[in-house]
């Protein structure tokens, strides 16, 4: 797979986690809750920069994903840790039940046992992940 094929891909990856969100938030009713709104504040900005990037070939675009999407990702860590009940639920986020970081939304239909594998912290988690795995190609020296 080449370079440019990977900038795509990541763009493809960071479009698909936008809509998405978008799609369970506005379509599906769900609340997002304060976690949520900061996976969707990392990875919006992803969705045009890396559109940008690959359709205009700027691989050095690195520099300005990779920190977006490390914070991202660690982000969606901590929410799963608190989804998975190894770190506790943070005050901020039990003070609106119906947007708890919480609550375990039936993405996948309600009696699929998906729900308990692949949730939304989850599926951010992932996306975050493998734009970062896209974009860590190995840097080849310039021509002289």
């Amino acid at each position: 797979m080449t370079r440019d094929n990977r900038l795509y891909l990541a763009w493809v990856v960071a479009l698909v986690a936008t809509l998405g969100s978008l799609y369970f938030s506005e379509v599906r009713q769900f609340n997002p809750c304060i976690l949520c709104w900061f996976q969707r504040i990392f990875m919006y900005p992803l969705a045009v920069i890396l559109g940008v990037a690959a359709l205009g070939g700027d691989l050095r675009v690195r520099r300005y994903v990779v920190p977006l999407a490390g914070i991202g990702v660690l982000v969606a860590l901590y929410h799963n840790l608190e989804t998975w009940g190894v770190v506790p639920v943070p005050l901020a986020c039990t003070a609106d039940p119906s947007a708890s970081c919480g609550t375990p939304w039936p993405v996948w239909g309600l009696d699929s046992p998906l729900n308990t594998i692949l949730t939304i912290p989850v599926l951010s988690m992932i996306a975050f992940t493998l734009i970062l795995l896209l974009l860590s190609w190995k840097r080849t020296p310039k021509a002289v």
